[in-house]
């Protein structure tokens, strides 16, 4: 929880930032093997959506772009089948 409120407050702090968003996206998606996490809800999974189209929209380096934009879909489609 102390994670995903500290992410919200850097995002607010930096919306445009790659590293902002990235970091958001991981930990409300749970893909972040660095440190434990439970389960994520639909509502989560959505927002780290949001996160990792905004990511891949920053990001310069298009296998970088790719690569946010699959976990994007992963996170929208597990979200989906919730």
């Amino acid at each position: 929880e102390g994670l995903k409120a500290l992410s919200a407050r850097v995002v607010r702090a930096a919306p445009d930032d790659v590293q902002a968003n990235q970091m958001r996206a991981h930990v409300l998606s749970g893909l972040c093997d660095a440190w434990e996490s439970g389960p994520h809800s639909a509502a989560e999974l959505r927002e780290a959506v949001t996160h990792y189209d905004r990511t891949a929209a920053l990001c310069p380096a298009p296998a970088a772009k790719a690569q946010f934009a699959e976990l994007a879909a992963w996170c929208r489609a597990t979200a989906e089948a919730m």
